[in-house]
């Protein structure tokens, strides 16, 4: 089910994450099929019994965790716990910069000596799952009668794949557009509405492009991204999909006419003297989205809610709408796994619902400057954010899984997105035979 029920938005409000390293994507893996894709339960019998025969000759039961970015609360909590646990059980964190990711995660499966527990961006969870490196957690949730999950049933939903609980979500975003209201005033531009059409957007951010004497750009009113969830936005919100509602077909949908007509739109906003778009360039020059709106460069972008720190500690005047035409949008989550490779699966289990706990949760808003995960502590965030910011929780109404969360057929799409869109950009043939490109190479990958 792609479309979020309207009932879930307030239940997921904790999408509006500040400051976060967020998911969003593909972890830049090099797939390997080399862990093991057997069943699941006689692996956690087994282990369990390794792990207990451990326990009680007095040896520690090692589970190592790895992630990217900054483990900060990880740390916090895994200290304290190996202080304190009675389950003769020591943890071990191994933190990863974000480039090469992927690529380290399969090289230490494939060496067979994987990690216990890791982080993977909602773009992978699909792929992790398909190359068998991820174990189903349903058994030890069932058994496990003592745990009181701290996530709303919608948070816990983004975990799943295939009908089975293969992760639980560390955090999560929306994504929505982002204005700077100073330039919108200063050029007596009116802020973007809930009736805007990607027609208004365009027109406005003509009005909001700037020129010097000289011709160079001063600013622009849009940023149309080769990122591809920001090109997925533009897309779904104009009722557009790459591929079927059942996730089984790309043929008629990836290359329609309409997408071809929309992707030609849209990366034409970035070409010519007349642009409203950063090109790649201008990128290079002037820095990101962020960076861009923050120097006064940019009047709009489409991101997610890790924008809002840097937006706020710079002092930057934004606000948040809801996309363009149907606001349909992309949610971003990343979530911990246990790896099938892992010995002692069910120690695993004490670690991973300590690192996306209550406390987790709490620490994260602490130290990383996120909104909680915790469905209790979601009242404080609701009651503390400004109007202008509304969007952020309205947007939640018209999320929808990325691409790389729609089985099989939506991961292959996934993968081969950025080539695609590199080729439309640099004219690499019609845009049309570029999509039917890409058709052929999502058919030959399933």
């Amino acid at each position: 089910m792609r479309k979020m029920k309207k009932a879930m938005a307030l239940a997921l409000t904790a999408f509006i994450a500040a400051g976060t390293l967020a998911a969003c994507g593909s972890t830049g893996s090099t797939e390997s099929k080399t862990a093991s894709s057997s069943g699941s339960s006689t692996e956690a019998t087994a282990s369990s019994t390794t792990a207990a025969s451990s326990s009680a000759a007095g040896e520690k039961i090692v589970i190592k965790v790895t992630r990217w970015g900054d483990g900060a609360v990880e740390q916090q909590l895994i200290d304290e716990f190996n202080k304190t646990n009675d389950k003769n059980i020591e943890v071990k964190l191994d933190v990863i910069p974000g480039d090469g990711y992927g690529d380290r995660l399969t090289t230490s499966f494939s060496s067979g000596d994987g990690y216990d527990i890791f982080l993977s961006g909602e773009g992978d969870f699909y792929k992790w799952v398909q190359l068998g490196m991820v174990a189903p957690l349903d058994d030890y949730i069932k058994n496990d009668t003592a745990w009181s999950n701290p996530m709303s049933e919608s948070v816990m939903k983004m975990g799943v794949v295939e009908n089975s609980q293969s992760y639980l979500i560390k955090d999560y975003n929306p994504m929505a557009l982002w204005y700077n209201k100073d330039m919108f005033d200063n050029a007596g531009v009116a802020y973007p509405s809930e009736s805007w059409t990607w027609k208004d957007l365009e027109e406005a951010a003509g009005k909001l492009t700037k020129k010097a004497d000289d011709g160079t750009f001063e600013s622009f009113g849009f940023q149309a991204q080769s990122w591809a969830y920001a090109v997925g936005c533009y897309l779904e919100s104009k009722g557009l999909s790459y591929i079927s509602d059942d996730y089984t077909e790309v043929e008629g949908y990836l290359n329609a006419p309409e997408m071809a007509e929309a992707l030609d739109t849209y990366f034409g906003w970035t070409e010519g003297d007349n642009r409203i778009s950063p090109n790649a360039a201008d990128t290079d020059s002037y820095g990101d989205g962020t960076a861009m709106m923050i120097n006064g460069k940019l009047a709009m972008f489409v991101t997610g809610g890790w924008a809002k720190k840097p937006l706020e500690d710079a002092g930057v005047n934004y606000g948040v709408a809801l996309l363009p035409e149907k606001h349909t949008a992309y949610y971003c989550a990343a979530g911990y796994a246990i790896s099938r490779s892992c010995k002692n699966p069910e120690a695993a289990w004490e670690v991973l619902k300590l690192i996306t706990g209550e406390k987790a949760s709490e620490l994260r808003v602490e130290l990383e400057a996120v909104f909680p995960t915790a469905e209790a502590q979601l009242e404080a965030v609701k009651a503390k954010t400004p109007d202008e910011h509304k969007a952020l929780f309205e947007t939640l109404e018209y999320s929808v899984s990325p691409i790389g969360m729609r089985g099989k057929v939506g991961s292959a799409v996934n993968s081969i997105l950025d080539k695609t869109f590199e080729r439309i950009i640099f004219k690499d043939g019609s845009t049309s035979d570029i999509l039917n490109d890409a058709v052929k190479q999502v058919k030959e990958a399933n």
